[in-house]
């Protein structure tokens, strides 16, 4: 996979600001001194930041320039767009595992999720469940539902790694609509999760669709509140 080198920058950038180089709360060089610094172009630089602004490691000011942001305890989804659970584990340079508890191809499914995906009577579907850790710790609960004619033939050992980016090896992932619920942990998946029962969780329904608007995985996700957090922006209309 081609790396441009503004993400090999930002990448930099961002492992200084977590060594301390850069410290919370301080100003960045000015983008013609990183310019200097890394051998490039201040356009380069400029998407660079533009890139931590997005992972909400840095912010702004177009007068008092670049600053550091404080260090956010918990992963956080949305804040770059739709990604995987993986791709945004390691924006936070986290270093990720998966345990696929089940995997089988089925006809056999509830209702909702034949309607979720549009499937046809008896149409083929994977259905996944993982645990998601970072640096060894649970994290997140997976129950997927994936189109079997995406993936004809999957792997447990596939299955392991991050589903969005083996998807768009064939179909082009193009948006997901998400639905988020609060709920409390039963028995089960706090065991799994390695908290308590009846800590707070976040359910996340999500619809992933490919860039024509087909529906292509479905996914049924518990996140341990105390660990993970869901960023959006919301624009009025005027």
């Amino acid at each position: 996979m081609v790396k441009y080198l503004y993400v090999e920058i930002a990448g930099a950038l961002r492992d200084d600001i977590q060594k301390g180089v850069y410290e919370i709360h301080q100003k960045l060089p000015s983008e013609t001194d990183l310019a200097n610094h890394f051998s490039t172009t201040r356009l380069t630089i400029r998407k660079a930041i533009d890139l931590l602004v997005k992972q909400q490691v840095v912010v702004r000011d177009r007068n008092r320039g670049t600053y550091v942001l404080a260090t956010q305890s918990k992963i956080s989804s949305g804040s770059s767009g739709l990604v995987g659970f993986t791709e945004a584990a390691k924006q936070f340079q986290l270093d990720v595992s998966t345990r696929v508890l089940d995997l089988r191809r089925t006809i056999v499914y509830p209702d909702y999720v034949a309607s979720k995906l549009d499937l046809a009577p008896q149409e083929p579907v994977w259905q996944i469940e993982r645990l998601r850790m970072t640096d060894g710790e649970a994290m997140t609960h997976e129950q997927i539902y994936l189109k079997q004619k995406i993936l004809p033939e999957l792997t447990a050992h596939e299955a392991q790694g991050s589903l969005y980016r083996l998807i768009e090896q064939t179909v082009p992932i193009g948006y997901a609509n998400q639905e988020l619920e609060a709920v409390v942990l039963e028995k089960g998946l706090s065991d799994l999760l390695e908290t308590a029962p009846g800590q707070p969780a976040f359910l996340a329904h999500t619809v992933a669709y490919s860039m024509d608007g087909y529906p292509i995985l479905y996914d049924n996700s518990h996140y341990r509140a105390d660990k993970y957090t869901f960023h959006n922006i919301l624009q009025r209309e005027h």
